[in-house]
């Protein structure tokens, strides 16, 4: 049976829930979206929504896909088939509109998210040229967890961004701890310049954000947190990053700690850390410190040729 893939029209908006919630219930996850939500998503130049339809069965929605420009170099999707119509073309037809817009947009990576355990959405991107490139992370934990305190290996030390931050300074060990760790804006040389970071340093607190020296005075290390805004919301944590040559020295677990420590003194609240290039063995240090592992996806990408 044929299908159209075409842009998406807010008549649309009952029949995407419809299949975005499918999805989740064939997955065994609870419903997570309604039509309330979708139509409070700001319409924006960097995000284009498609939908598939069949035409011979009245125009009916059989799947869907978004795009996101993330940055100039790298696109990420997400594309969703109803149960009842996979293996028929549909996320190849949805895939092919996604892959020629961000083409379109010039960028080098078209990344697609999905959950480590969906073997059958890993096996169809393997078919689609996607390739894997990294992991991402979720963890949490409880507002009464009692953390235990950090311990710094013989020669570092923590100051907060407040206490012996500077701007060029930040964007450096920014640069250099997460170059290399899939997910990151700093995949990309030059992205992450002085006039990004202090962009990004609205949205943060000084004294939540943690840089860590080491003997010789040379920032090796940092990370940055969010405290909740309401009681209903976590706390973020973003993870540690560490420049390569120190990541062997144990700077994970203290970091995490003294972040977490400042973060439930600004309320109990539960800790969501989030995690983008991190290897496995690094998350088990996590679980260690008192988080759950709530979220694993895989991070797939095909290159684009212009």
């Amino acid at each position: 049976m044929a299908v159209v893939a075409r842009p998406f029209q807010a008549a649309d908006t009952a029949a995407l829930v419809a299949v975005h919630n499918a999805v989740d219930e064939a997955a065994g996850r609870a419903p997570s979206l309604t039509a309330e939500r979708l139509a409070a998503s700001p319409a924006a130049p960097d995000v284009c929504r498609w939908v598939a339809v069949a035409p011979d069965r009245a125009g009916e929605v059989v799947g869907y896909g978004v795009l996101l420009r993330q940055n100039v170099d790298r696109c990420y999707a997400d594309l969703r088939v109803h149960p009842a119509w996979r293996r028929q073309g549909v996320g190849g037809r949805l895939l092919a509109e996604i892959a020629a817009q961000a083409q379109a947009w010039r960028a080098r990576w078209l990344t697609i998210d999905v959950d480590a355990a969906n073997q059958d959405a890993l096996r169809f991107l393997l078919t689609q040229g996607f390739r894997y490139r990294g992991d991402t992370w979720a963890l949490l934990a409880p507002a009464d967890i009692a953390f235990s305190s950090p311990a710094w290996p013989v020669g570092y030390t923590a100051r907060t961004y407040a206490e012996a931050g500077t701007l060029p300074l930040l964007v450096e060990v920014s640069n250099r701890g997460f170059g290399d760790m899939w997910g990151h804006w700093e995949n990309s040389p030059g992205l992450v310049d002085e006039a990004h970071m202090a962009h990004t340093l609205e949205q943060f607190d000084a004294a939540g954000i943690f840089l860590v020296f080491d003997a010789s005075g040379a920032a090796v290390a940092h990370c940055r947190t969010i405290a909740a805004g309401d009681a209903e919301q976590p706390h973020i944590l973003d993870e540690p990053g560490i420049v390569p040559e120190h990541r062997a020295a144990g700077l994970h677990a203290p970091l995490v700690l003294t972040a977490a420590h400042w973060l439930r003194a600004q309320g109990e609240r539960p800790i969501r850390l989030e995690s983008w290039g991190d290897t496995a063995d690094t998350v088990a240090l996590y679980t260690s410190l008192g988080f759950t592992l709530i979220e694993h996806e895989v991070s797939y990408v095909r290159e684009l040729t212009q």
